[in-house]
């Protein structure tokens, strides 16, 4: 007894230079250990337990510590001496002997430091103040070291009994059966979370899809009505129909490669001339810009109508016409023009303003909250579009 320290010399020496050098704040337990207290804190025999390893051994201190090759966590304590160990909080692991036994799980009894020749040099009992140790591994059923059941005291104590050690034993293997368990319901509740938010996403990929399709059939009925309606002949209807489809298909395509999420103004642009493209004939500028799927598939809309004509009345119709494609962004406003040069004198106005006109001037720029106004400048037609980038 002579020479050991008191409860009181614990709380006022060893203990504070271990509070100072080796205890973390149990805020400070990092979220990769948090688990492992919250599964602790939730099975309720495990107060219980650390309560009767007391009372059976007479010892002051007893706690489940979660042990790693890097750390020593407490996770449940019962402390009668003022050790001042808490939940979370945490010693250094190399200084205790749960860190050897770790690497070599099997139990570790002392009763009197002082007669026992295997630790009375060691360090840790000096450093911690106790006389008295035990320690269990706790060992999950698929051999996995979890950490220990342990307790300690200033004084000696009497534990290497048949009960005291049966006992041990049976708390270690029922704490550890109840982690195993745990960690199995968690998986499982896991798992269903991870099954209730892949049928959340796919309901809403669902309705996703299916106001894309409806969108989609909405803009071809559109295509459809308003060609019938301004066609001279079936075969024109046909031939009609079948290019803006096209054209509409385009856009689709780009839109499938960013999941219908937004599409790049300078793809939207490129695929809706490439069918117009002899060599040269283009030119296009502009910054980065995301469109919506709407603002995308309305805008490859208004370049195919406008490479069309162009094709057939503009500067695409000789071999030295040209049209230039310029954009500009100023935050989320954007400017689109289409200018024609090269081409035949535009000598009078069209006769009538068909569904092409009506789509690039009216359509389209509702999918931009903006405004778009089509020119037919002696040089060529001028096609101006304006409004608002990402406007879902």
């Amino acid at each position: 007894m002579q020479g050991m320290p008191s409860i009181q010399a614990i709380d006022t020496g060893a203990v504070d230079a271990y509070r100072a050098g080796n205890e973390r704040p149990a805020q400070t337990v990092p979220d990769d250990h948090q688990d492992d207290l919250d599964l602790i804190a939730g099975i309720p025999s495990v107060p219980s337990i650390l309560d009767v390893v007391c009372r059976m051994t007479g010892m002051g201190f007893a706690v489940v510590a979660r042990v790693t090759p890097g750390r020593w966590i407490a996770c449940s304590t019962k402390d009668e001496i003022g050790f001042g160990l808490k939940p979370g909080g945490e010693l250094k692991v190399d200084t205790t002997i749960c860190h050897e036994i770790r690497r070599h799980p099997e139990p570790v009894i002392i009763e009197d430091v002082a007669s026992d020749a295997a630790y009375r040099d060691h360090p840790t009992p000096a450093l911690y103040g106790f006389r008295s140790y035990v320690s269990f591994p706790i060992v999950l059923p698929d051999g996995t070291f979890f950490g220990t059941l342990c307790a300690i005291d200033p004084q000696p104590r009497t534990l290497r009994t048949p009960e005291t050690i049966g006992t041990f034993k049976l708390f270690a293997e029922l704490i550890a059966t109840h982690i195993e368990s745990g960690r199995q319901l968690g998986q499982m509740r896991r798992l269903l979370d991870e099954r209730r938010d892949a049928d959340q996403r796919q309901r809403i990929l669902q309705r996703e899809l299916a106001h894309r399709m409806k969108n989609t059939l909405a803009m071809v009925q559109a295509i459809v009505t308003q060609s019938l309606r301004n066609a001279r002949s079936l075969d024109d209807v046909a031939q009609v129909v079948g290019a803006r489809i096209q054209a509409l298909g385009r856009a689709q395509d780009m839109l499938t490669e960013t999941s219908w999420e937004t599409a790049d103004i300078g793809e939207v642009v490129a695929a809706s001339i490439a069918p117009h493209d002899g060599g040269g004939r283009f030119t296009v500028e502009g910054p980065p810009a995301d469109l919506t799927a709407q603002q995308g598939m309305g805008l490859a809309l208004a370049l195919h109508e406008l490479a069309t004509n162009a094709t057939k009345y503009g500067s695409l119709s000789n071999a030295v016409g040209t049209v230039a494609i310029r954009w500009d962004r100023d935050g989320d406003r954007i400017r689109l023009e289409w200018r024609e040069a090269g081409g035949p004198p535009i000598e009078a106005l069209p006769e009538r303003s068909g569904f092409g006109s009506r789509l690039t001037t009216r359509i389209v720029p509702a999918y931009f909250n903006g405004e778009a106004t089509l020119e037919y400048d002696r040089d060529g037609v001028v096609y101006a579009l304006s409004g608002t980038l990402l406007s879902f």
